[in-house]
């Protein structure tokens, strides 16, 4: 922004310097306004970059018009063109519209919508991917998202200028119509109004191919950028166990996005488009009834047209908002009862079994009725609400039709104005009062965007929360440490209301040496592990795990991601890592020979397998990984005594090098642990662990 400033500002020295003299001289307070958009760019350093934009776009139109108004006053303009460039005053604009988007870079709502829409804007990757030259040419794809906005807001002032064409063609056409002049007319139809057809179409499309691959490009990186954040540093974990889970964060990722990066550009390229607009025709409707007096009297109203859409528009916007304020509240609710809905469907989904074993049918239907009941109430509750600014805005714009004509009919009759000039300040009307009115059209897409606004603001701060857990002392510090053991200091262990649950002052876990986790319900056993897995937040003391070690723990309930049989196995490794002999093999020594000719099925494979096929897979994943530490809570429960011998003898023979340490209940598996630690309750109701008998582990 700082070179724009400079260059605006010396510019505008020149513009001023050859001004001097002339006799059609650029009027002063073209030269003038310029310095004062100089003096905004150099402020507007410091603001966000998606309205620096705005401003760099609203400085090049300045420059435009101001160079193009002095080339004109030395008759360096060719005849054929001077019709095209724009009058001075609209320079002036240009600096009015820049000191607008500076001044409303402070309001705390935009602020909010900037700090959501900044971040891609300052992308450093490459932005060649899948946009070849254009992306090269721009480096990275913070850069060719500027490039691209700044093109949309180019197309949208050049058909801002074609719109003003056209009603000027509307005024020449009329005119010819009224003299009956067939020359004129079919100059008109065929000289002017195909020429600016043809530049409408080109601009059209253009402006709607890059707005959509924007688009495109923005939601992709938006919403990796959430999905990468909601899973890094185990937040989404975090979130649930804190209780700051926003409300169907799926639903933020998958749908707010979208609809966010859509509105943003939508109104933002209209409000500009609108202002734009809006000086323009307000300009020739002043002109058109600069003399015109208020009916039924002799007081002349200097631009009465001008005034009668401001107060037009001005009562229509406030009974909009009057009307409309609730559906902000309104739309946020719709969005999280949708939600809600959705979510119970897929729980159902994903609890078949359980649910139909239970006999739960009924009580199912009865939450499910409830949930879509919330739906249907408050749609009810919107379509009323709609109903009523639908109502009144349809009501009101086609007034507005008949407005222009009640105050400029009289004035033809007195064959004061031409047909053509009535129909001018028809059209400029309605352009006028449309860009007053923006407010009333756009109102239920202002009131929807600020639910959407609000819902990912509480999704990144619910993130933030999250991220900021475990890392403020005191807190719990795993380090790599070079010894080859797991060591354990001064471990307290808490949970998310602060309860203390478990306390370890000291404790080795030695490579090599298998160690069985005893406890009661409650004892802690579950949170020990995975605060030794790097998961659990909350407490204080210390974790050292041997420098360069892995460390993979199975829980009780494995996830099986959704895709392929292969896919779900070598999770959480990418596909591809393993050779399919490889997995084969694996599963056969799991006890699930009947999967190995099926690692291409795509099946919900969490419904399809039982509880205890699912553990034998999950036990498969930890043979093919060979993590060098491999924590067990309970992975084995749902296995029979017979088929638990087996997947820890597989794991014994396959993975020599690996440590286990278990949780379990059963007397069964002490037989594979060479230690035995049990966590038990104190008269405080803080577990601490104590050491029992040592057994020896079996051969073979």
């Amino acid at each position: 922004m700082k070179l724009i400033a400079i260059v605006v500002a010396v510019a505008s020295a020149a513009f001023l310097a050859l001004s001097q003299g002339q006799v059609n001289a650029l009027p002063l307070y073209v030269p003038v306004s310029g310095f004062i958009l100089a003096g905004l760019l150099w402020l507007a350093r410091e603001i966000s970059i998606f309205l620096r934009i705005f401003m760099g776009m609203y400085a090049l139109g300045y420059l435009l018009v101001a160079g193009a108004k002095t080339l004109a006053s030395f008759g360096l303009v060719p005849e054929a063109l001077e019709a095209l460039v724009p009058p001075a005053f609209m320079a002036t604009a240009s600096v009015s519209f820049a000191a607008l988007v500076y001044g409303v870079s402070f309001v705390p709502v935009v602020r909010t919508i900037t700090n959501l829409a900044d971040p891609y804007f300052y992308s450093v990757r490459s932005g060649a991917e899948n946009f070849g030259w254009f992306g090269r040419l721009f480096g990275s794809e913070g850069r060719v998202a500027v490039a691209m906005v700044a093109i949309i807001i180019a197309t949208n002032f050049v058909q801002v200028g074609l719109n003003i064409k056209f009603n000027l063609w509307y005024r020449d056409l009329f005119d010819a119509l009224q003299n009956k002049n067939a020359d004129a007319f079919w100059y008109q139809i065929w000289w002017v109004f195909i020429p600016l057809l043809v530049f409408w179409i080109i601009f059209q499309l253009l402006d709607f191919t890059v707005d959509t691959i924007f688009r495109i490009r923005w939601r992709q990186w938006l919403t990796e950028h959430y999905f990468s954040r909601w899973l890094d540093r185990s937040t989404h974990y975090k979130m649930g166990v804190a209780g700051q889970n926003a409300d169907n964060p799926d639903q933020r990722i998958s749908v707010d996005v979208a609809s966010f990066i859509a509105s943003t550009m939508t109104l933002s390229t209209q409000m500009m488009a609108q202002l734009a607009t809006l000086v323009s025709f307000t300009v020739l409707l002043w002109g058109l009834s600069e003399g015109f007096t208020f009916p039924g009297t002799a007081v002349v109203v200097p631009g009465l047209l001008v005034w009668v859409a401001a107060a037009y528009s001005l009562v229509g916007t406030v009974l909009t908002h009057l009307i409309g304020r609730p559906l902000i509240r309104l739309d946020f609710l719709q969005e999280k009862f949708e939600a809600n809905f959705r979510f119970s469907l897929a729980r159902l989904r994903e609890y078949g079994e359980q649910v139909a074993l239970l006999r739960g049918a009924d009580a199912e239907k009865a939450n499910l009725r409830g949930s879509f009941a919330d739906v249907i109430t408050n749609v009810i509750d919107i379509l009323k609400r709609r109903l009523k600014i639908e109502g009144f805005r349809f009501s009101w714009q086609q007034m507005s039709v008949a407005f222009p004509y009640l105050f400029m009919g009289p004035y033809f009759f007195l064959e004061r104005i031409t047909l053509g000039q009535l129909q001018q300040g028809a059209q400029a009307f309605n352009q006028v009062n449309a860009s007053l009115s923006f407010f009333i059209s756009a109102y239920t897409t202002l009131a929807s965007y600020k639910a959407t606004v609000d819902r990912l603001v509480t999704f990144e701060e619910a993130m933030g929360r999250a991220e900021t857990i475990g890392t403020v002392p005191p807190h719990i510090e795993r380090k790599q440490a070079p010894d080859n053991a797991l060591a354990i200091r001064n471990l307290k262990i808490d949970l998310p209301n602060g309860q203390r649950i478990l306390e370890i002052d000291r404790l080795d876990l030695k490579a090599g040496e298998p160690v069985l986790v005893n406890g009661p319900s409650g004892s802690g056993k579950s949170t020990l592990f995975r605060a030794l897995a790097g998961i659990w937040p909350y407490g204080s003391g210390e974790v050292d795990v041997p420098e360069g070690r892995t460390v993979m723990l199975l829980p009780q309930r494995p996830y099986i991601p959704q895709g392929n049989l292969r896919d779900a196995i070598s999770y959480p490794a990418v596909a591809g890592t393993y050779d399919d002999a490889v997995i084969k093999a694996v599963l056969a020594t799991v006890g699930l020979p009947a999967l190995i000719d099926r690692l291409d099925d795509d099946e919900n494979w969490g419904q399809r397998l039982s509880g205890g096929e699912q553990q034998r897979l999950a036990i498969a994943r930890a043979l093919l990984a060979k993590p060098d530490w491999l924590l067990l809570d309970e992975a084995s429960s749902a296995l029979d005594e017979k088929s638990e011998r087996l997947v820890y003898k597989a794991i014994a023979t396959m993975l020599p090098d690996t440590t286990i340490v278990s949780i379990g209940h059963r007397s069964t598996l002490a037989a594979f642990h060479a230690r035995r630690i049990d966590l038990q309750p104190m008269e405080d109701g803080v577990s601490r662990p104590v050491e029992t008998e040592r057994v020896p582990v079996p051969a073979g």
